[in-house]
């Protein structure tokens, strides 16, 4: 005797089988709608089923199963994911995302020094065959399946660490990217005194007299490292009034009362309680925008991520009428074609690519996610990592104008003003905005609050990536969103709290080089294999063709497939050959146990893809097809595009009338035939 198992969630389906199987006399039928305990125990020569899932009506062709491996799920009516509100959120929060703090104080210097315009060659190159690729799969990917960075691998079973690395990623930069957004709060505040605190070397921050000094036009500076004799006459009218001053107040006013630093990552010190407060501060207004999902943040950006563009348009339209900011303009696009050819420069366009666009971060796919199906979220992703790159050089125009005019002023080679990473906004433009000679507080405070702003945004949406994945793969935890958002928001606060120390911003350094460079650019690469060669790019090609209504072009398929990994492979092996311990600017190096504990920051996320491909592997190893095989509830996230996907893929099972006294024809089973 054969037995044939329904499980039918509309009613008109199963009336229609029911009609079919009406006057069949030589086989048993169990139909209902779930499937019960009484009817599992009745299966004991189950040869084929078909399972129409309950929670999106879509029909699922199963393969020739026994009454033991059949897993049906009682599904329970559960929170709705929640969707954005309107086109402009999604927008506005990738732009958000992508458009940050590192677009002011990351390209711009990385641009002068490894060429100016030579650096944007390569940076363009890139853009187009790595960066708009992967941020078009990402977004459109997410916006496919309704899922975040870790569920979303339902598609490729074995690429389930691939999320687990990205979500990882994702809160540990989180936890120090609120620390920069907290220095930017400090400078808020300090910026409304009546005096600007780093305009001069004031003892109330503990300014040191002998060594800290301010640039003015005035001042010569000398280097000597050799002997000389002088007359008398000569020392007391030329250097009588010279000084061993080494920092300028801006520096010293960062390093001795902003981060108020150690000499070393060995004293992480105490804790700076101002700083503490400001992380405080920055987390309470992440947890108020976070607390409803999306829902919530998807107001917010309509503000967060507009008014940056307003005060960067004027400090932009501040900049090139000041004199001199032509100089500093020239400094930042000038090429030096020769450094087209070092390697090193290719591999600064890498990293500042991933670092700005946020590809392979997990939150391009989580944003995807909350969109509605059929948008068109090419055009979105070609138009957003087109704004922001134009952003970079609007950012890049208003700190070498400002840097330019700073220059011309005080007879100062640009050379010596322009510094790295924070140095640059925290030391160098502050610099140069005390210099203005109208409201430099006004001018300040809207530099920093649009730094604020900036990595506002981002830190939105790196935090989000990680509850994602948390309600995604616990949907019944929707519920209690603002207790989780509260709980997390509680715990990074207190993780990030060494980075508040005195040794602090070594423990920073440390997290933003390891926690986010190497893994970043190692999971890009295991991304676009598993899911273009795991899961196959002509399937990857279909899904969008049924999403979006048209097939990717080959350019595309030969970035996703080719170009991408390889270049992606080039980069992350030259980058692991040329590896050096890590420094602190030019004089600090740190002790080899802070390196291994670099490396093992990013291990804890690329190990990850390893690890879950083993367990993956071990769970299946009596059926090893099943670790690349898609799994059952993979699909368009949306409940009516789902059943017409599954319709069209199951040769119209449902809407055909192939069914007969045996059932529905089933494609799992050669040439449709039941085995008796």
């Amino acid at each position: 005797m054969s037995l044939y198992v329904y499980d039918i969630s509309c009613v008109m389906f199963r009336e229609r089988l029911l009609r079919k199987m009406g006057d069949s006399g030589n086989a048993h039928y169990c139909v209902s709608f779930i499937c019960t305990d009484e009817c599992l125990k009745e299966l004991e020569d189950v040869h084929w089923f078909n399972i129409l899932d309950l929670a999106s009506g879509y029909w699922q062709a199963g393969p020739t199963q026994t009454s033991d491996s059949i897993d049906l799920d009682i599904h329970t009516e559960l929170p709705e994911r929640g969707q954005w509100d309107s086109k402009a959120e999604f927008i506005l929060s990738c732009i958000g995302l992508s458009v940050g703090i590192g677009n002011v104080w990351r390209f711009p210097y990385l641009a002068y020094q490894n060429g100016g315009g030579a650096f944007l060659f390569p940076y363009i190159i890139l853009l187009i065959l790595v960066g708009k690729p992967m941020y078009y799969m990402e977004v459109a990917l997410g916006q496919f399946s309704s899922l975040g960075p870790f569920s979303v691998w339902r598609c490729f079973p074995l690429g389930k660490g691939i999320g687990a690395a990205m979500v990882i990623i994702s809160i540990v930069v989180s936890i120090y990217y609120n620390v920069v957004m907290s220095y930017c709060l400090f400078y808020v505040a300090h910026s409304f005194h009546f005096i600007i605190p780093w305009d001069g070397c004031f003892d109330w921050w503990g300014a040191d007299n002998i060594t800290c000094y301010v640039r003015t036009k005035d001042q010569v500076l000398i280097w000597m490292n050799k002997n000389a004799l002088l007359s008398p006459d000569l020392y007391y009218s030329t250097l009588s009034n010279c000084t061993n001053a080494t920092q300028t107040a801006t520096e010293q006013f960062w390093e001795k009362f902003v981060l108020d630093m150690t000499d070393g990552i060995e004293n992480i010190g105490t804790i700076k309680w101002d700083l503490a407060v400001c992380l405080l501060v920055s987390w309470i207004i992440v947890f108020l925008s976070l607390m409803k999902g999306v829902k919530s943040s998807g107001k917010v950006v309509y503000f967060t991520a507009t008014f940056p563009y307003i005060i960067l348009i004027i400090l932009l339209v501040r900049g090139v009428t000041l004199p001199g900011a032509v100089t500093g303009i020239k400094y930042f696009f000038v090429p030096e074609w020769e450094k087209l050819l070092d390697i090193k420069v290719w591999q600064a366009a890498a990293e500042q690519l991933f670092f700005s666009l946020s590809v392979s971060w997990g939150s391009l796919i989580m944003f995807g996610s909350y969109n509605k199906f059929h948008n068109k979220v090419h055009m979105d992703a070609m138009f957003v990592s087109s704004l922001d790159f134009l952003t970079s050089l609007i950012a890049g125009i208003v700190i070498f104008s400002v840097l330019g005019n700073m220059s011309e002023e005080l007879n100062i080679d640009i050379k010596n003003v322009a510094k790295e990473g924070p140095g640059l906004a925290f030391v160098a433009y502050p610099e140069a905005l005390s210099q203005l000679q109208w409201l430099p507080q006004l001018w300040c405070i809207l530099f920093f609050f649009m730094l604020f702003l900036l990595g506002l945004d981002s830190e939105f949406a790196l935090l989000e990536t990680f509850l994602t994945a948390i309600y995604d793969e616990f949907p019944s935890s929707r519920r209690h969103k603002f207790i989780i958002t509260l709980f997390f928001c509680v715990v990074c606060f207190f993780l990030g709290l060494p980075c508040v120390t005195q040794g602090g911003q070594y423990v920073l350094n440390l997290m933003d080089t390891y926690g986010s460079g190497y893994s970043v650019i190692f999971i890009a690469i295991c991304e676009l294999i598993a899911l273009m060669w795991g899961y196959g790019v002509c399937r990857f090609s279909d899904d969008m063709e049924f999403m979006l209504g048209s097939h990717p072009g080959l350019f595309w398929k030969a970035c996703w497939t080719v170009i991408s990994p390889l270049i992606l492979m080039c980069i992350f092996v030259y980058s692991l050959a040329e590896h050096k311990g890590i420094k602190y600017g030019e004089n600090y190096q740190y002790p080899l146990w802070a390196d291994g504990v670099g490396w093992l920051l990013a291990l804890i996320s690329m190990g990850q893809i390893p690890l879950w491909g083993f367990f993956i592997l071990l769970k299946n190893c009596k059926n090893l097809h099943m670790v690349v095989k898609a799994e059952s509830n993979w699909g368009p996230g949306d409940n009516e595009a789902r059943v017409k996907y599954f319709q069209d893929r199951t040769l119209n099972l449902v809407m055909t009338e192939n069914i007969n006294s045996h059932g529905i024809n089933n494609p799992a089973l050669i040439n449709g035939t039941d085995l008796k």
